[in-house]
């Protein structure tokens, strides 16, 4: 393109603004990178021993032409598998890059050209986004008028990691999905005596390996064998049903409930005595949640035998969404309907779309004038991860959710 230095010096600036973003963002986030390993390093020392620390990795490969935006999707991490200390965000970029610059001005001019990659991490479980700029000199270019250099592609990054430590794990755990959004950014700062004018023009070819690692402790608990079900879902605004079944029921059993917030620390905030002496059980206990903003709960049930042995249940989540902050979905999981409520304040006119995690449109309804809506299910819908996107139609204010369909 034929430019001025005027567009190189807005190029500066914006690295500036950029910087400043990624310092800000990781002093937000505690520490920098290197403070972020020790704080990692430290936290995993007061929870874990080397035997019991293990990693489970998800990753995936994307291509680009030098700015792409992807929206992945990994697998939340299950509190059965252990206690998770904490989520490693990384991309390895490898990037070629070649380039043609003309002296475009009618004076001899040299031209000083830098090359840098952005990497930006985004998305609903991170209260911060991650931002993270590298930029390399490519030296000055000497040109007469109309004279040209060019250079045919030559590896600009091999290997190059941008990695992010994020230690608020909670919206990181659950048996749905993490939802992130990542950009990879190629951009060129070239600037040249006197305002000279040039051309340019660039060809970039980067391939990343975007991973997700959850750094966990392994689990020493012994899980029950006797328990046929176990479910806890959110069946009002706080609202949460739990219910379980047992075989082969003990006369002086106990089922100790417990709740967490953060899948470390379990408080107690029932005890249900068996029922029969032998033979097959069911029960069922209604629990209120504390009013909060967006928050993640972990239910686990701590049994007591007669013996003295002590087991439990596998870990059941539940997320919710503060009112008038997001989107209130339940009950989750879902079978014929849902009930939403956008924001429990201001009644609206609303469109819903019911999506896959794919973003395809599954059912697209309208409701007048309501804070509460029920979505019936025009078709019964597979087992999976939905989204639930409500839109005002009289602000243009989106919130969204999700909604788990359980195989029937």
């Amino acid at each position: 393109m034929w430019g001025k230095i005027s567009l190189p010096r807005l190029e500066s600036n914006i690295l500036t603004i950029m910087k400043s973003h990624a310092l800000l963002s990781a002093m937000r986030n505690g520490c920098l990178a290197v403070g972020l390993a020790m704080g990692l390093h430290i936290t995993a020392q007061a929870q874990c021993n080397a035997s019991t620390l293990s990693t489970t990795t998800y990753d995936t490969a994307l291509t680009s032409n030098g700015f792409a935006t992807y929206s992945l999707s990994f697998p939340q991490f299950s509190p059965d598998s252990g206690t998770l200390v904490a989520v490693r965000l990384t991309a390895t970029v490898n990037s070629q890059y070649g380039f043609t610059l003309r002296n475009a001005d009618s004076v001899a001019t040299t031209y000083a050209l830098t090359l840098g990659q952005q990497d930006l991490i985004s998305g609903p479980q991170l209260s911060v986004p991650y931002s993270n700029v590298t930029t390399q000199s490519m030296g000055n270019y000497s040109l007469n008028s109309n004279q040209s250099v060019t250079k045919t592609p030559f590896n600009l990054l091999t290997n190059y990691v941008a990695s992010d430590t994020v230690t608020a794990i909670s919206p990181f755990m659950g048996g749905g999905q993490v939802s992130l959004n990542y950009q990879s950014f190629t951009f060129s700062n070239l600037s040249a005596v006197n305002n000279a004018a040039y051309y340019y023009s660039a060809g970039i070819n980067t391939n990343v390996t975007f991973s997700l690692q959850y750094q966990f402790c392994r689990g020493n608990v012994v899980l029950a064998t006797g328990l046929t079900a176990w479910t806890a879902n959110l069946a009002g605004l706080n609202n949460v049903q739990l219910n379980w079944a047992a075989a082969n029921e003990v006369a002086g059993r106990q089922y100790v409930i417990q709740r967490s917030s953060d899948n470390l620390t379990y408080n107690d905030i029932a005890t249900l005595n068996a029922t029969v002496d032998e033979g097959s059980a069911t029960y069922s206990y209604p629990d209120e949640l504390p009013v909060s903003a967006d928050s993640s709960w972990n239910y686990r049930l701590q049994i007591h035998d007669v013996s003295g042995a002590v087991t439990y249940s596998p870990i059941r989540n539940v997320t919710l969404t503060a009112p008038g902050e997001g989107l209130q979905v339940y009950p989750n999981p879902a079978t014929n309907f849902i009930n939403l409520i956008p924001n429990q304040q201001d009644v609206g006119d609303w469109q819903v779309d019911i999506l896959s995690v794919n973003g395809g449109l599954i059912e697209r309804d309208v409701y007048m004038q309501t804070r509460n809506i029920q979505v019936n299910f025009r078709s019964k819908l597979s087992a999976g991860t939905y989204l639930v996107r409500a839109t005002d139609l009289r602000g243009q204010k989106v919130v969204t959710g999700n909604f788990v369909v359980l195989a029937h």
